[in-house]
């Protein structure tokens, strides 16, 4: 019997692997454009130790900075930025010295209303002669 062996080519096994990868590449893609983060930036940095501080540490400092902000040092402007790729309108995250930061006007609106119902019309004071008779039929 003749067996035939495959040389130099690229066993199913190993399709499947590339795939199985492939699709988890693509899940992380789509999983970080869905929550405005960025998974492999965050995954590089990690790698790259470029990470000082764990996520309960930035929480706290960016809390003690809000508090000291909101204390005295910001100026009360609400302002629209950009802060790690994502736009926030915020009158203490957005300095007056970040350069993507600007002035907005706010405006009390009450937004979009329903529309009023048409007053409702009054019956003529007598009594409906078809609505008298099917009351009749039905007490019978």
């Amino acid at each position: 019997m003749l067996y035939r062996h495959q040389h130099g080519a690229i066993s199913l096994f190993w399709v499947a692997t590339g795939s199985v990868a492939l699709a988890a590449l693509a899940m992380a893609a789509l999983f970080s454009m869905r929550y405005e983060r960025n998974l492999f930036a965050e995954g590089a940095a990690k790698l790259g130790k470029t990470v000082t501080a764990s996520g309960a540490g930035k929480v706290i400092d960016s809390a003690k900075q809000a508090v000291g902000e909101a204390s005295g040092k910001g100026d009360g402007q609400m302002r629209k930025c950009v802060i790690n790729g994502k736009t926030v309108i915020s009158n203490t995250d957005c300095t007056p010295d970040n350069r993507t930061s600007k002035v907005i006007q706010i405006h009390d609106t009450k937004g979009i209303e329903a529309p009023k119902k048409p007053p409702l019309e009054q019956a003529p004071a007598g009594s409906n002669p078809m609505l008298d008779k099917m009351i009749e039929k039905q007490l019978r």
